[in-house]
Formats: C-alpha cells, sequence, structure tokens
C-alpha cells in the first residue's frame, strides 16, 4: 500500500474480493457437483 501510494488494501490486494468473499473473475466459491467429489475422492458426511 505504502509503494502504490494508496490507503485502501483492495487496491493492492493480489486476488480481491467483493464484501461477500466472493472472487467476481473466477465466481469462487462455487458449489461442485458430486461426479467432481468423486473424481477428488471426496466423501461429505
Amino acid at each position: 500500500m505504502i509503494i502504490g501510494g494508496t490507503t485502501n488494501i483492495r487496491d493492492v490486494i493480489a486476488f480481491p474480493k467483493n464484501q461477500r468473499a466472493r472472487d467476481l473473475m473466477t465466481g469462487a466459491p462455487a458449489p461442485v457437483d458430486d461426479r467432481q467429489l468423486k473424481e477428488l475422492g471426496v466423501k461429505l458426511s
């Protein structure tokens, strides 16, 4: 922030998020389907 001459951390953060912690460029976090979970070996209880 000092080097960039700004007082707002959002101006210099590497992966900015909105106020709901969503990344508007990638749409993350996003729901995953069962096929993706199975592929990764993730089992939800």
